[in-house]
């Protein structure tokens, strides 16, 4: 009869503890992760240096940890990223047919911005899964509207990651915790962003569960030479459209 490795037991509870925390948009702490699996924190430590080495834990700093590179590619092929795509697809082909624009679906996951679907004139075939970590983070409008809904644990988390956004990157937020979240408070006022740049229309809006949670957001980004106020106004209805079918589509 075989026995079981109490040991890795042990490491799997670790894991747990630390990607049911990310999946919140938090850190594991070393008391937190010893907690939980019963064993004493400098075998913890032992155990998360091992994981650190085969890349399934990272640290963020000295007694806090997070999923690794390895951690995520699991969650890549999780069905929470799976499912979104699947309701969005054809809401966003309709849109697509009737504007002639492009469309993408995003995440935050782990304080990353994952690119889940884009349809459209720019689409790549074989590219829906398309990652996406810091690259003009700030400036993309689904992931302002999906920070607009984050509880402010979750905005410390992501600026834990990724940093405050720049002046430049985010304009409104003015640099300073205190510009930024009167930038988030007016994106959630208004439902969304409706934003015309200097080439651009950047619209988005957010994708709630049923049960309020922020899980993704829809976005467009459209030529001002063929875009006014008015047809702005009107892409941001169809958004807002998609968004709620998704949301009643989740309830079943």
């Amino acid at each position: 009869m075989y026995q079981t490795v109490k040991s890795v037991k042990k490491a799997m509870t670790i894991l747990e503890s630390v990607t049911g925390r990310a999946m919140e948009n938090k850190f594991a702490t070393l008391q937190e992760i010893a907690r939980e699996a019963g064993i004493p924190p400098a075998t913890a430590r032992s155990l998360l240096r091992t994981l650190e080495e085969c890349g399934y834990i990272g640290r963020k700093a000295h007694g806090r940890y997070q999923e690794g590179p390895k951690c995520f590619q699991l969650f890549q092929t999780g069905n929470y990223l799976r499912k979104l795509p699947a309701l969005a697809r054809p809401l966003l082909e309709k849109a697509v047919e009737n504007t002639g624009e492009t469309f993408l679906l995003t995440a935050l996951l782990h304080g990353r911005r994952i690119e889940l679907l884009r349809l459209g004139v720019e689409e790549r075939a074989g590219r829906e899964m398309s990652f996406h970590a810091n690259a003009d983070l700030y400036q993309m409008r689904t992931t302002r509207v999906i920070l607009a809904w984050y509880s402010p644990e979750e905005v410390d988390f992501f600026l834990e990651r990724n940093g405050m956004p720049t002046v430049e990157d985010w304009p409104e937020a003015g640099g300073s915790r205190e510009g930024l979240a009167t930038a988030l408070h007016d994106i959630r006022y208004y439902g969304g962003c409706s934003d015309r740049l200097e080439l651009l229309t950047a619209t988005a809006v957010p994708i709630l569960s049923p049960n309020d949670e922020i899980l993704g957001a829809l976005g467009c980004y459209s030529p001002l030479t063929r875009t006014d106020v008015v047809r702005q106004a009107g892409i941001f209805a169809i958004l807002r459209e998609c968004a709620e079918a998704i949301r009643a589509a989740l309830k079943k």
